[in-house]
């Protein structure tokens, strides 16, 4: 075997294809094809890291082998290489194009005199993510080989420029900074950790995810990709990273941005549309290269973020349940008036204040689902009396009390009559709940009398017993038989009168609300405030038994309130104004409420932060 003198040194970023050229420059004066001939080897083995080739040319150049592997990706089969340790396929290298930078090889071409076959093919040139010099800065130029040897990227071939034709290559602006993908990629062929969503991948599934998501970011969802430039795509990359690089969390907040500006203008677009060439690259993958993890996080991000019904199929995975509606899709489904059930999913807080229907939203599809169900249990608040077979005045009183609750807030934008309604499984609840509480007979024992003539015997509203029954508090409760609704419900009236006064202490949240002189939606909704905000406590009397809860609230709680806090019905009356003239006042002396009327229903301000003439 033939050793070749004098030794020709072997640079660490030389590629091995490139360091076969300057041999054969060297030593024969000529290209590599017939050197390698010569030296009885394989032009095309050593192009694939064949073993056998490398180990000969190492004898023969007297370099050792390890140094010609590190920079030459070794071929594993049908199109696979395997690169420093990284296994790529043949589209991730750029052969056989030739990529080089022209002020380096005019830096080779100055230092050898002039001897183009002398110029150095750096190994990492080879890898289609590195498109900027980092000596210079500069974009890397591309060259396709005209024939079958010029495909080895013999330098002095491929770019035959010298002198000044070889300068006129050098662009004529600043260098630009290195893409943190491009670093990225070096590192790792380097042996350098990076992020660890990245490093968990391999490299080319890691640069492909970068620059598609970066392309999305960049270009929109549905740019031409075979006219981007290398440029362009170096830019891509860079956006791409900046997000991948946080793994998952981050790449979920790259999709969720592209969601927010996406103009849905009413339509439910899927996946595809609005992440477009993405989309599709790992749509179109089962039949090519596995693309990675991003794939996962793009479908469950969808399973995620936007209404896909129940099987089916993103990304070749298909969703066993749905997990989100929007109000379009809700309505189809259920059958329900899509207008009525915008208000009320405005109501229960599953849209946005102030949402029109033409806005896109999505919701959580059990939630939605449970509130366009209940749409058919609705029960008018003029018909709840027959259903429970008690008077209109007492269903007032539930519902002042909060036994009852109405459909969505009396404070919501909800459709009118949904605001007037009870949903039916909560009248049916109350019902069951009165006879477990009850025990049926079928004759009146003496002396019980019903919830009506309780009240008045005891001159409490019928609610309170109500609340005593339900709370476990009464031991002589009886239902009659064959009498429907809460007009079966019969007590002893000595007991439940002397249970008023020992147990109901405080004023009832009705009487409270009375005092303060706020409507009863409004009380309700300071009740229910958290502490650390405009907030009135209440005693709550929990049950012997079960989950019953009744609210009162101390004197002194609701006189606390007025002395710290008041509303222009109390100034207003105070200083003999009425309530349109005094707006007027207090908006020129610029006093704000502490809680708007959108937020509770009436406006409350704070007495100390009010002008001195409105302190009343």
């Amino acid at each position: 075997m033939t050793v070749l003198f004098p030794q020709l040194a072997f640079e660490n970023d030389e590629s091995l294809l490139g360091f076969a050229a300057r041999l054969a420059a060297f030593h024969a004066d000529n290209r590599t094809g017939p050197f390698l001939r010569d030296m009885n080897i394989k032009i095309s083995d050593l192009a694939r890291g064949q073993e056998d080739a490398i180990n000969h040319l190492a004898v023969c150049s007297g370099v050792p082998t390890h140094d010609l592997v590190a920079n030459v990706p070794r071929g594993l089969g049908h199109r696979g290489y395997e690169l420093r340790g990284e296994v790529v396929s043949s589209e991730f290298l750029t052969s056989p194009h030739t990529v080089f930078c022209p002020a380096c090889l005019a830096e080779d071409d100055q230092a050898s005199g002039g001897v183009t076959q002398f110029r150095r093919h750096v190994w990492y040139w080879q890898v289609r993510g590195i498109r900027t010099c980092i000596v210079h800065g500069l974009p890397l130029m591309s060259r396709k080989g005209g024939s079958y040897s010029n495909q080895f990227h013999e330098l002095a071939i491929v770019v035959p420029e010298t002198g000044e034709s070889l300068e006129d290559l050098v662009p004529k602006r600043d260098p630009r900074p290195i893409s943190p993908l491009q670093s990225y990629i070096l590192g790792r062929l380097n042996g350098v950790k990076g992020p660890k969503w990245l490093d968990a991948e391999g490299l080319e599934q890691s640069v492909h995810a970068c620059e598609m998501l970066g392309v999305l970011l960049a270009y929109g969802a549905t740019p031409n990709l075979n006219e981007l430039t290398e440029d362009e795509r170096d830019h891509a990359g860079a956006v791409g990273f900046r997000y991948a690089a946080q793994g998952e969390v981050g790449i979920r907040q790259a999709l969720a941005e592209v969601q927010q500006s996406f103009k849905y203008n009413g339509s439910n677009a899927g996946g595809q549309k609005v992440f477009g060439r993405l989309y599709q690259w790992l749509a179109q993958s089962r039949s090519k290269k596995d693309p990675g993890d991003i794939k996962r996080i793009l479908r469950e991000h969808i399973f995620d973020t936007m209404p896909v019904p129940t099987n089916g199929i993103v990304l070749g995975e298909k969703l066993s349940a749905r997990r989100l509606h929007t109000c379009a899709s809700l309505a189809r489904e259920t059958g329900v008036d899509p207008r009525t059930l915008h208000g009320m999913l405005i109501a229960k807080k599953l849209l946005p204040e102030g949402a029109s229907e033409a806005d896109y939203h999505v919701f959580d599809s059990a939630l939605g689902l449970e509130i366009a169900h209940s749409m058919g249990r609705l029960v008018p608040v003029t018909q709840v009396p027959k259903a429970l077979s008690c008077t209109r005045p007492l269903v007032d009183q539930l519902l002042s009390e909060r036994i009852l609750t109405p459909v969505v807030s009396e404070l919501s934008h909800a459709p009118g009559r949904t605001k007037k309604s009870i949903d039916t499984l909560e009248i049916d609840q109350l019902l069951r709940s009165m006879e477990q509480r009850s025990m049926p007979v079928s004759e009146l024992p003496a002396g019980m009398v019903d919830l009506a003539t309780a009240a008045m015997k005891s001159k409490a509203p019928a609610a309170e017993i109500v609340h005593l029954i339900l709370g476990g508090f009464l031991s002589n409760v009886v239902s009659v038989e064959g009498v429907a609704g809460l007009a079966a419900i019969h007590v002893g009236p000595n007991e439940t009168k002397d249970a008023i006064a020992r147990i109901l202490v405080g004023l009832s949240p009705e009487e409270a609300f009375i005092r303060l002189g706020i409507p009863f939606p409004s009380g309700w909704e300071l009740v229910n405030a958290s502490p650390d905000h405009v907030h009135l406590p209440t005693i709550d009397i929990h049950a012997e038994q079960g989950n019953h809860v009744i609210r009162r609230i101390r004197v002194e709680d609701v006189d606390a309130f007025l002395a710290e806090y008041t509303t222009e019905k109390r100034i207003g009356s105070a200083l003999g104004i009425g309530v349109r003239d005094l707006k007027g006042l207090m908006k020129a002396a610029r006093a704000k409420p502490i809680c708007s009327k959108t937020e509770i229903g009436v406006r409350i301000f704070r007495r100390i932060d009010l002008p001195e003439q409105f302190q009343v």
